[in-house]
């Protein structure tokens, strides 16, 4: 047994399927199918169920645990001695939100490669809710999203306060009835959203977390939320491109409205601000280790000392 089958089990356990495993090893399928038919062999039993989409056994499972275990503890191992040796090298797997990714990271990595010019950076895109477990798997490094939810595995620090806002074209808000100088348009103003039962909206998915929070705010204004567009997986932008062309209301971070929109698609928006509830902080998610890589920990002190550039501007 060998360091290179379990790392080619662990690939074949989170793709579920051989093909997929062997295009991101860059290896053949028949290779890959060889290294596993070896370690069962050794084993003594089947690790996999060969069905569409593969299986794990029971054995498989236990033995993932292993792996993981044993990759989390090599990885740290070489960044121990990378500090020791003060040669910083290798890969920083990031994960994070689309669109935030867009307004983060290229302020971050500018200075980042400036102080570590040897380490590489892979950068994953992923909705919020699913970050968590690709730390815990091992898939990513470093996670940075709200984090209200934290395994117990997993250490976080703040980043930056952002807010969510209700954002509505004037337009749609006239087709409404809802104009200045009127009781409806005063009490949205305040936050009460009672005035929009007849909007029509677009909403994040309800597993996405500004779908969980859009979904949820509504219901408690009495607002059954029938989505006109539901998106998944799409770009906040998206999101707001629709919403100022009257298609619907939407609820975005405010930090990432004028970054996606021109100042004339801007103009054509009112916002609703919605009280505390819709602030919450955004974090940088990470594996608790016996060592901790200083290139991680760098990264973060390096982003937090930027943070004032990311929360919205009042």
């Amino acid at each position: 047994m060998n360091f290179s089958s379990m790392d080619y089990f662990v690939m074949v356990a989170r793709e579920r399927s051989f093909s997929r495993a062997a295009e991101r090893l860059h290896i053949t399928q028949q290779t890959l199918s060889a290294h596993i038919a070896k370690l069962e062999g050794e084993l003594g039993t089947k690790l996999l169920v060969r069905s569409i989409p593969l299986e794990l056994t029971y054995a498989g499972e236990v033995f993932l645990e292993y792996a993981l275990d044993l990759q989390r503890r090599v990885n740290s191992l070489e960044r121990e001695f990378q500090d020791i040796t003060e040669n910083q090298r290798g890969l920083l797997r990031i994960g994070i939100n689309y669109t935030r990714g867009d307004i983060v990271i290229p302020p971050l990595l500018i200075r980042f490669q400036q102080e570590y010019p040897n380490i590489a950076i892979r950068l994953v895109g992923e909705i919020n809710t699913n970050l968590s477990a690709l730390l815990e798997n091992g898939e990513i490094d470093l996670a940075i999203a709200p984090l209200p939810v934290v395994p117990p595995a997993v250490q976080t620090e703040d980043f930056y306060q952002e807010e969510y806002v209700l954002v509505v074209s004037k337009v749609l808000l006239n087709r409404l009835g809802i104009t200045p100088g009127m009781a409806d348009f005063a009490r949205l103003q305040s936050g009460d959203l009672s005035p929009l039962r007849d909007c029509p909206f677009i909403l994040a998915a309800q597993q996405e977390s500004n779908g969980i929070f859009g979904y949820d705010l509504l219901r408690r204004w009495g607002i059954v939320p029938i989505p006109k567009i539901e998106v998944h997986h799409t770009t906040v932008r998206s999101e707001l491109v629709l919403a100022v062309s009257g298609m619907g209301a939407c609820f975005a971070p405010q930090n990432m409205i004028r970054p996606s929109l021109t100042p004339q698609q801007e103009a054509q928006l009112e916002l609703i601000h919605l009280g505390e509830e819709a602030r919450h902080m955004i974090h940088f998610g990470y594996l608790k280790q016996p060592h901790q890589w200083s290139v991680i920990t760098d990264f973060i002190h390096m982003a937090q000392e930027l943070s004032g550039e990311f929360e919205a501007k009042k």
